[in-house]
């Protein structure tokens, strides 16, 4: 019998260390019930210090569950697309392309648009410019990788509207 009573301290007092885990910026008026099948404390803790480091943003960030583990965090006036990838339990933050494509195609994050090629490549376009991203294992986690050259998009010449042959110019 004491035994079982100090397991059950033992289990309190883990309970009540584990629940901070992942660190001060956990935001507790998030309902993860809400954010996807994959999320849980410990991985919204950590996206939200990720997040928080690529927008350099020290206030609280507003998160949006967009479906299929993607997530958008908002704050300080900026925003990021991450995606949550998870394989045989362990799982791992793909990061925003558009902080990698800003650099590389020279133009503004908030003027790039995100096109999914497959499970890991994208087309990034903006700015008059366009490359193709791969996402790749780096250390820990994910990282993005210039997939092709990066190319001038050609603008689409205007429509010429059609002549009428049938009226007579004089």
């Amino acid at each position: 019998m004491n035994l079982s009573r100090w397991s059950m301290t033992c289990l309190g007092v883990s309970l009540l260390l584990g629940a901070g885990c992942g660190g001060s910026r956990s935001n507790s008026k998030v309902d993860l019930s809400q954010m996807g099948p994959s999320i849980n404390a410990k991985r919204y803790a950590n996206l939200e210090k990720i997040a928080a480091r690529d927008l350099k943003c020290a206030a609280e960030l507003t998160p949006n569950y967009l479906g299929e583990n993607q997530y958008q965090m908002r704050g300080c006036g900026s925003e990021g697309v991450y995606e949550l990838r998870c394989r045989m339990g362990q799982c791992t933050w793909i990061p925003d392309v558009r902080f990698r494509a800003e650099f590389d195609l020279s133009c503004e994050r908030t003027n790039l648009t995100v096109s999914k090629l497959d499970p890991v490549t994208v087309g990034v376009t903006g700015c008059g410019m366009r490359g193709t991203y791969r996402a790749i294992r780096a250390g820990h986690g994910f990282s993005w990788v210039l997939n092709s050259p990066v190319t001038q998009v050609m603008e689409a010449a205007p429509a010429v509207a059609p002549t009428d042959s049938a009226t007579p110019t004089e």
